[in-house]
């Protein structure tokens, strides 16, 4: 039987009178077409305080979930990596959702980031370290990387294994090595298809499941 994966919809707008809309990056599905499994997009009525309820049933019934990027961060997106985390279910966070998985545990978001190179369009933006105890570098493989880069906020700290920092001191990637797959991270391995590093942390993903 194929494995499901759900992936967290963000809100988003329209260019078409300022419709909200429930969107994900394309990307993300591209990069998990290439395994056989089925995809579950989650859309959330961020403001329905009964809204967990509803989002609890469709998470038990996927084997892993996705928390990608975006912009704002609700109430209910702690309460899923909570539920997420206490269950045990293979979780990725990616940019945003990373730092959902800060926050959750103990940490703070900082809006600030001096350096460029943390905001742009460049396939490769900067290199990152990679820590040698951490379930990350047992999957890349490898301790300094480049990744690519988007992103203006940060998470200085948190609870959680700090395992990845940009040269500059940004932290990258952070786990809790003793659960399946709870990893997030700050750059965007799903738009990095034919990258090397990025396949073999999507692969180990899967292989939770």
């Amino acid at each position: 039987m194929k494995k499901t994966i759900g992936i967290i919809l963000r809100e988003n707008v329209s260019n078409y009178k300022d419709i909200p809309l429930y969107a994900c990056r394309r990307e993300i599905v591209q990069f998990l077409k290439k395994y056989d499994i089925n995809i579950i997009a989650i859309p959330i009525i961020f403001n329905d305080d009964n809204e967990f309820d509803r989002i609890k049933e469709i998470i038990d019934f996927c084997d892993g979930i996705i928390s990608p990027g975006g912009s704002i961060i609700y109430d209910i997106d702690y309460k899923i990596i909570e539920y997420l985390y206490n269950i045990d279910k293979p979780t990725l966070g990616i940019c945003l959702g990373m730092q959902i998985i800060g926050k959750v545990f103990n940490g703070k978001v900082r809006t600030k980031i001096e350096d460029e190179s943390h905001y742009s369009q460049e396939e490769y933006a900067h290199d990152i370290i990679i820590k040698k105890d951490s379930l990350l570098y047992k999957i890349i493989g490898k301790e300094k990387i480049k990744v690519n880069s988007r992103h203006m906020r940060q998470i200085p700290y948190t609870n959680l294994d700090c395992v990845a920092y940009s040269e500059n001191n940004i932290l990258e990637a952070i786990e809790d090595k003793n659960k399946k797959f709870f990893i997030g991270v700050q750059w965007h391995p799903e738009s990095l298809i034919e990258d090397v590093y990025s396949n073999r942390l999507f692969d180990y993903f899967i292989e939770q499941l």
